[in-house]
């Protein structure tokens, strides 16, 4: 149990606690929204001038690693546009950037796995993910003899 003088210790802590919070989550809203101007005023335009109207990047990490695994491109139909008609420069950029809306922590422990999808018509990303987790039954049996 707390002493009454240790009070003011532990909320000066919990302030301290939470400024650093606040300055974290400021700085991952700062990149997050970076990332969308990114994807706005670059990436989207010079994606629509290749034809390609959707963006599927699925991803997967475990154990303390993880990463994009692949990239598709489509057109307005939903058929694959060649991955030749789109610049390297651009796969590269828009890779980096999709980064930045993974959620954290997909990558510890059992991890997860899912798909982000970037519809360049309507600006919208829409992230599907599903996250792993072991589950442990234990019991217990005892007998008289």
């Amino acid at each position: 149990m707390s002493k009454p003088e240790d009070e003011p210790q532990a909320k000066t802590i919990d302030t301290e606690l939470n400024e650093i919070l606040r300055h974290y989550m400021t700085g991952v809203e700062d990149q997050v929204q970076q990332a969308k101007n990114t994807l706005r005023t670059e990436i989207m335009p010079a994606l629509r001038a290749s034809g390609v109207a959707n963006v599927e990047a699925a991803y997967s990490g475990y154990g303390d690693s993880g990463a994009i695994d692949g990239v598709q491109y489509l057109d307005k139909s939903g058929v694959l546009v060649e991955r030749e008609k789109i610049p390297a420069t651009l796969t590269e950029q828009l890779e980096n950037t999709l980064y930045e809306f993974l959620p954290a922590g997909f990558e510890i422990n059992d991890g997860g796995q899912g798909t982000l999808t970037l519809d360049v018509q309507d600006g919208r990303i829409t992230l599907q993910h599903q996250e792993n987790e072991v589950v442990s039954n234990d019991s217990t049996l005892e007998w008289e003899v």
